[in-house]
């Protein structure tokens, strides 16, 4: 997804490689920081809400979710509560992966993996339920909120945010200034009308943090991949092997400057705004957002000692595509590696839970218990069969 691309001058172009061009990223976000955008410096601070002289002459809206009160939290998690339905994954074995040589993302080659019964969100985190986990853990803050800025798709900022909060990224994205969970597109955007949606810009460590509270964690790769294909052994989607229209949301148009929109949803969309992917249940599990998991992205042939400190994402993304023209290629066997505090737009979560109870054996002991039980109750049940016998 974050692509370099070439630097180029007056006279001649220079290509220069990864690690560059992120340090190149990292120093302009971190002038925009420091306020040496025009706009921070015309702050006015007694006044609250900025107006700013633009040529729309529009003022930049500081929105917030609702006001907490006694009462309203449990209030939403009621009104909610279908989207946190869990769905049973009896533990079993499965080919994990794809039988794809090009891809270079380490999903190719294909291999048996067995997993152990758990159970796993049917949807991703809602906005609303991440609201009140807020709402509950007043003096939380998430890494975007602590950053200050996070990763936008450009398209979709407002001409205010584009011209006085970010800084431009990689082909189609800006780091955006105060861009975080409930502002998703910068200062100017609020979650009215999204709070069906999943949550995003939550790093790895706010997922898990959400996870933990509520008694759960997060799944681990083969978990993932394993409710995704349930049902589908083998195939590309979760629903088969061939591509179905209406079944997920994502990037249909020329990247970065069209998106027409073919599924109804130009950015994210409610979780349950497609039918069941799976037989199981599962909704959403590939397009929307992307979803971390707890396990480390490794990469093909290279050497355990020069891995990156990765977390493997899976699913893909709104900002994908099916054929993989427009970004990465969404399907069950694809996966991303980013940093733990990475946060962007189109990255969420979903929570698991061990079901050790559907795996355990009965012990040995009361194996041997109830052999020799029985083993008695014969013994007498013969005993006294003889005894009938010799009396008549």
């Amino acid at each position: 997804m974050l692509n370099t691309s070439f630097l180029a001058s007056s006279s001649n172009s220079l290509k220069i490689n990864q690690n560059d061009a992120i340090a190149l990223e990292e120093l302009s976000i971190q002038s925009m920081l420091k306020g040496e955008i025009k706009m921070a410096i015309a702050s006015n601070r007694k006044r609250g809400p900025r107006l700013y002289k633009t040529e729309t002459k529009e003022p930049i809206q500081n929105f917030s979710h609702p006001i907490f009160k006694p009462g309203l939290v449990d209030e939403i998690r009621y009104s909610y509560r279908k989207y946190r339905e869990m769905v049973l994954a009896r533990g079993g074995s499965f080919w994990m992966g794809t039988n794809d040589p090009g891809s270079s993302t380490g999903e190719y080659p294909m291999r048996q993996v067995a997993v152990k019964s758990f159970y796993m969100d049917a949807n991703p985190v809602i906005n609303a339920d991440y609201w009140a986990f807020r709402a509950q853990k007043k003096f939380v803050r998430s890494e975007a909120e602590r950053k200050g800025w996070s990763w936008v798709v450009d398209l979709f900022l407002s001409n205010n945010t584009r011209k006085f909060y970010s800084v431009a990224g990689p082909v189609g994205w800006a780091a955006v200034k105060k861009a975080h969970w409930d502002a998703p597109e910068g200062p100017d955007t609020s979650l009215e009308g999204r709070w069906k949606h999943p949550v995003s810009h939550v790093s790895w460590s706010d997922a898990r943090q959400y996870c933990q509270f509520h008694g759960k964690r997060l799944p681990t790769e083969p978990e993932w991949e394993y409710a995704a294909r349930a049902g589908v052994t083998n195939r590309a989607y979760p629903w088969g092997d061939n591509w179905e229209r209406q079944r997920a949301n994502v990037w249909q148009g020329k990247w970065p400057h069209e998106n027409n929109k073919a599924d109804g949803h130009f950015m994210t969309s409610p979780v349950d705004a497609f039918r069941a992917q799976n037989l199981v249940g599962f909704y959403d599990l590939i397009g929307n957002v992307w979803e971390w998991t707890s396990s480390a992205y490794v990469e093909r042939m290279v050497q355990p000692h020069l891995q990156s400190k990765l977390v493997t994402l899976k699913g893909g993304s709104y900002v994908d595509s099916v054929s993989g023209r427009v970004n990465m290629a969404v399907r069950c066997g694809q996966r991303m590696g980013r940093k733990q505090d990475y946060t962007a737009a189109n990255v969420g979560f979903r929570c698991a839970r061990s079901a050790p109870e559907f795996d355990q054996k009965p012990d040995a002991r009361q194996e041997a218990s109830d052999t020799l039980s029985n083993g008695r109750k014969y013994r007498k049940r013969k005993i006294a069969f003889h005894r009938r016998k010799e009396e008549l």
